[in-house]
C-alpha cells in the first residue's frame, strides 16, 4: 500500500522533515565549526612559521651586511634585495617581511599584485582585505618577522573541505528515505493485516479477528471491533430469522385466502365479480412478495457458490420455460443461449433467483408488447434487456437498494435487483447496470458474470 495518504507514506515525510532540518541545522553548526577550527589552524600555522623564520631570515640579513636602519626595499623600482624562494609560486606561498624596530621593512618576498601589509607592526594576528598576517615580538635585535597568508587561499581551502563534507552528506537523504520509508511499512505491516481482515468481513461473515500476535494498540481495536461485529451478527441473524419465519407464516394464510376467493369465483357466488378479481390481484401480489421475501432472506444468509460445476446454460434453460408457458410473454421473450455448457460454481438455486429476478424485473418494467432479450455468452455473461427510458447514473445506482424502485407505477416491490446484487457479491461474479445499452440510443440492461470454470489441459 504506496497511496499518497496512507499512514506509512505520511510517517515517511514526516520522519523525514524532522530529519532533513535537524541534517541542515547540523551542516550549518558543521560548516561554522569547520571554518572556525581552519582559520583557527591557519593563524597558528603562520605564528609558528614567523617565530621559526625570524632568526634564519635575521641572519641572513645580517650576512648580506646591510644596515638595517638605513636600507630601502625599493628604489627607482629596482630592488637592492630580492627575497628568497624565487621559483615558487606568490599566488600560492604565504608572503613575509622582515622589520626593524620602527616597523620600516628590511625585507620582504615577492607578493601578489594586491596585496595590502599592516599598517602598524604590532604583535599579534591582523588581518588585511588581502591577508591574514603575523607580527612577531622583537628579537634582540629589535628585528620583526611578519607572514601573511592569503586570504582567498583560505577560502578556497575552506570551500574544497566544506564540498568533501556535503556530498557525501547529501548521499544520506535519498538513502534516509529509502530506510524510513521501509521501516515505516515494516512497523504498520500489523495495521495493514488489521485491514485485509477487515475488509474480509461482510454481511455474510462476521466472524471475529484473531488477535494473536497484535500490538497492544491493535489489540485494543480488534477487540472493540470483534464486540461490535458480534452484536450486528446477532442483530442480522434476529432480522434474518424474522423475515424468514414471517414469510413462511404468510405463505400458508395468504394461499388459503386466494384459493378460497378463486372458488368464490368459479362458484359465481353472489359477491361482487369486480370485487373478487381485485382480492384476487392483491392476494397474488402479497403471494410474490413473500416469494421475494423469502428469497431475500436466503441471498443474504450467503447463498451463492455450489461445491461442484455447474451448467447455468441448461438453468437458464429451465428458467426461461415458465416465462414461455405464458402466452404474453413467450411472444415478447428472445433468447440466445451457447450451444455448448457454460460451467460456473454459482449455486443452482442462486442462479435461478437472480435470472429469475432480472427476467421479471424486465417484465415488470418494460413497456407492453415490448421485446425483453435474454443472452448468456459462452464466458459466463449473462444479460437481461428490455426498452425503457434512459435513467440516469445516480440513479442506477439507488436501483440495488432495498425497496427501491425504478418507476411509480412499476408493479415490483424494489427487491429483484437487491437480491441480484446480493448473489452476485456472495458468489464473487459482477453485476452491472447500464442505461442506455451499448449500441443503442434508450434502454436499460442488466448484466451478470459467473466466472466460468475453465477446463484443466493435462500436459503429456
Amino acid at each position: 500500500m504506496n497511496g499518497r495518504h496512507s499512514i506509512s507514506g505520511l510517517l515517511t515525510r514526516y520522519v523525514m522533515f524532522g530529519f532533513a532540518a535537524m541534517w541542515l541545522l547540523a551542516l550549518v553548526a558543521t560548516a561554522l565549526v569547520l571554518r572556525s577550527e581552519q582559520d583557527e589552524l591557519a593563524d597558528i600555522t603562520i605564528q609558528r612559521t614567523a617565530q621559526v623564520f625570524l632568526p634564519q631570515i635575521a641572519a641572513d640579513f645580517r650576512q648580506r651586511g646591510a644596515d638595517p636602519v638605513t636600507l630601502p626595499i625599493e628604489t627607482g623600482g629596482t630592488r637592492r634585495f630580492d627575497p628568497v624562494n624565487r621559483d615558487e609560486d606568490a599566488e600560492d606561498a604565504l608572503i613575509y617581511r622582515l622589520l626593524d624596530g620602527t616597523g620600516a621593512a628590511l625585507m620582504r618576498s615577492a607578493a601578489p599584485p594586491g596585496t595590502i601589509y599592516p599598517e602598524t607592526a604590532q604583535q599579534g594576528h591582523a588581518r588585511t582585505v588581502s591577508h591574514v598576517f603575523y607580527t612577531t615580538f622583537p628579537n634582540h635585535d629589535g628585528f620583526v618577522m611578519q607572514i601573511g597568508d592569503l586570504r582567498s587561499e583560505r577560502a578556497e581551502a575552506y570551500r574544497d573541505s566544506f564540498l568533501a563534507l556535503l556530498i557525501p552528506m547529501l548521499a544520506i537523504l535519498p538513502l534516509c528515505w529509502l530506510l524510513v520509508g521501509w521501516i515505516g511499512r515494516r512497523a504498520l505491516a500489523p495495521l495493514d493485516r488489521l485491514r485485509s481482515e477487515i475488509a474480509q468481513r461482510g454481511d455474510t461473515r462476521l466472524d471475529p479477528i484473531d488477535a494473536g500476535g497484535q500490538a497492544d494498540e491493535l489489540r485494543a481495536i480488534t477487540a472493540s471491533l470483534n464486540g461490535f461485529m458480534i452484536r450486528l451478527s446477532t442483530a442480522l441473524e434476529g432480522e434474518r430469522a424474522f423475515a424468514t419465519s414471517a414469510a413462511h407464516e404468510l405463505r400458508t394464510p395468504v394461499a388459503v385466502a386466494l384459493a378460497q376467493v378463486q372458488r368464490m369465483r368459479a362458484e359465481g357466488s353472489g359477491a361482487d365479480p369486480a370485487r373478487l378479481i381485485a382480492i384476487e390481484e392483491a392476494l397474488k401480489r402479497m403471494t410474490r412478495l413473500v416469494v421475494r421475501l423469502l428469497q431475500m432472506a436466503r441471498a443474504e444468509a450467503g447463498i451463492g457458490l455450489s461445491e461442484t460445476p455447474q451448467d447455468i446454460a441448461g438453468l437458464l434453460d429451465l428458467i426461461l420455460d415458465d416465462s414461455r408457458r405464458d402466452p404474453a410473454r413467450a411472444a415478447r421473450l428472445h433468447v440466445d443461449l451457447p450451444d455448448a455448457p457454460v460451467l460456473s460454481r454459482i449455486d443452482p438455486d442462486a442462479f435461478a433467483m437472480l435470472s429469475g429476478n432480472l427476467i421479471d424485473n424486465a417484465f415488470q418494467h418494460a413497456p407492453p408488447d415490448t421485446a425483453i432479450h435474454v443472452a448468456l455468452s459462452p464466458a459466463g455473461w449473462l444479460s437481461v434487456t428490455n426498452d425503457s427510458p434512459v435513467i440516469a447514473a445516480t440513479e442506477l445506482l439507488r436501483l440495488t437498494k432495498r425497496f427501491q424502485r425504478g418507476t411509480v407505477s412499476g408493479n415490483g416491490f424494489g427487491l429483484g435487483l437487491c437480491i441480484v446484487d446480493t448473489i452476485a457479491r456472495h458468489t464473487g461474479g459482477t453485476f452491472e447496470l447500464s442505461s442506455p445499452p451499448e449500441g443503442r440510443d434508450s434502454g436499460f440492461q442488466a448484466m451478470f458474470h459467473a466466472p466460468p470454470i475453465k477446463p484443466v489441459v493435462r500436459q503429456s
